[in-house]
């Protein structure tokens, strides 16, 4: 192993990370989530049409929850692709996740740099600088639309000025613009730079380089969100206003998935495939009574995840920017204690089997989550229908899954009808006749639950209609919906044509 190491380099490392990233931006299409693509694909595009309501499920004048900025960067990319002559939904979203892979890139660099600095031992910062290259979700997630990963670099970069010996103005600056932008991306990476300014303003050399710290931030903030704000909304605090209150009520609290306080760091055990968690946490713990800038580091760490552990609403991503911190800590951590005990069998042994175990489980899940092709029929079959070139309009038909279509990917809107409960089924033959949409030549039901069933209820409505393709799910969606049906749907798209 320590042969291995010796012969690496940062460039090297960064070049396999590179190599897994590109893998990712080939063939890891789709979205991941609901947020990476509702929450900022389908926002850009409507800001670059100019839609009077672009914000999804927003009415016109409803504040948007989430800082503008991310959005700001898709609409970036997206205006410089029109540019080029580059409309077509799969060559924006390709550039998308090129910029994405590249730029997450940065975390590779600098938490090998970070990790110089807390570690007198060269290889601790390669086996860090290893994990955030090829730990198997870093690359899927990296090329993904998600401010929860989006966020990270920046993140880590803050950090890195932060830690600077020779903490000069400068620096303090570099690490206030770098927190800002992490902090635009993903508001709750606030308590990372809070601990670091804390830190400094109870250090009697330091607490004047604290206030610094603190203004500077509030200053970056007010040039980048806050601007955006003020000329969207009329207030440069609105989308934060908006944030807090949405996720200060209790219904909207109940009405995303939620668990006790415990659930992440079973999701930690999980992602670290159990054995290497064990080793990985024991070395992040040990962190908290070790060298200053470790500590300042593990409480800044520990206080963003306990705030998401004592938070009702429980997602997976959410502890995202959370992992390359346990990373750099937990590898530091667990190789000061091996060196203290290695003299001991019993570690050395479990030390061998979890790296060995860890070895083989990240290799066969990294190849596998690299080329997954996630939400594959939802965007299939958008593709499959803008192909066609003759879409007047569709009717959807789903009732188990909210949001279940991308429209981005048809490249053109439509006032399409949507059917998700049985009352709008049974009024469909009178919206038809209203005629305030334009008819519909092709429909897509969702799902096999009941699907005879309801295609012969949608054949009545259209005696013309004919089978014309099944778009499937792709393996890890299937696997998904597999390992819990209640949560997850199938997701097969029947297509149909009316003649």
């Amino acid at each position: 192993m320590n042969k291995y190491l010796d012969s690496l380099d940062l460039k090297k490392i960064i070049l396999i990370g590179l190599f897994f990233r590109i893998i990712a931006v080939i063939f890891s299409k789709g979205y991941a989530f609901s947020d990476d693509h509702f929450e900022v694909i389908e926002i850009t595009q409507n800001l670059l049409d100019k839609l009077d309501t672009p914000f999804p499920n927003f009415p016109k004048g409803t504040i948007y929850l989430f800082s503008l900025v991310y959005p700001g960067v898709h609409y970036v990319i997206f205006a410089i692709c029109e540019f080029f002559g580059m409309y077509n939904p799969e060559g924006k979203m390709f550039m998308a996740r090129l910029v994405h892979g590249l730029f997450s890139l940065l975390t590779i660099y600098y938490g090998y740099r970070i990790t110089e600095r807390l570690s007198n031992r060269p290889n601790d910062a390669k086996i860090v600088a290893l994990l955030l290259a090829v730990f198997w979700v870093f690359p899927f997630l990296s090329v993904r639309n998600l401010r929860e990963l989006a966020c990270v670099p920046p993140l880590i970069i803050g950090c890195y000025y932060a830690l600077e010996k020779n903490l000069t103005t400068k620096y303090i600056l570099w690490s206030a613009w770098w927190f800002t932008i992490a902090f635009v991306f993903r508001y709750q990476i606030i308590f990372i730079p809070f601990v670091i300014g804390v830190a400094w303003l109870f250090s009697k050399a330091n607490w004047q380089k604290a206030l610094v710290f603190g203004l500077a931030i509030g200053v970056f903030f007010m040039l980048t969100q806050g601007i955006l704000d003020y000329s969207y909304w009329g207030n440069p605090f609105a989308s934060i206003q908006a944030y807090v209150d949405y996720n200060s009520v209790a219904a909207n609290i109940a009405s995303y998935p939620n668990g006790p306080w415990h659930r992440y760091i079973g999701t930690m055990a999980g992602l670290f495939l159990a054995f290497p968690f064990i080793l990985l946490l024991v070395g992040y713990l040990k962190t908290a009574t070790q060298s200053h800038n470790r500590k300042v580091l593990f409480f800044a760490s520990l206080l963003f995840f306990v705030f998401h552990s004592y938070y009702a609403n429980k997602q997976e991503r959410f502890i995202m920017p959370f992992l390359p911190f346990f990373i750099i800590l937990g590898i530091i951590g667990f190789r000061d204690i091996f060196e203290q005990y290695q003299d001991k069998k019993w570690l050395r042994r479990f030390t061998k089997f979890a790296i060995v175990w860890f070895l083989i489980l990240n290799t066969i899940l990294l190849c596998l989550l690299s080329v997954t092709y996630t939400k594959r029929s939802r965007v299939e079959s958008m593709n499959y229908l803008r192909e066609k070139g003759d879409m007047t309009n569709f009717v959807v038909q789903n009732y188990e899954s909210s949001q279940p279509e991308a429209p981005f990917y048809l490249q053109k809107r439509y006032d399409y009808y949507s059917v998700d409960t049985h009352e709008k089924m049974a009024d469909l033959p009178n919206q038809l006749k209203l005629g305030t949409k334009i008819r519909p030549n092709y429909v897509i039901l969702i799902g096999n639950t009941d699907l005879e069933k309801r295609k012969a209820a949608m054949k009545l409505v259209f005696p013309t209609m004919e089978h014309e393709v099944d778009i499937e799910p792709s393996i890890v969606d299937n696997l998904a919906y597999l390992m819990n049906p209640s949560h997850n749907h199938n997701e097969t798209f029947y297509i149909y044509r009316i003649r």
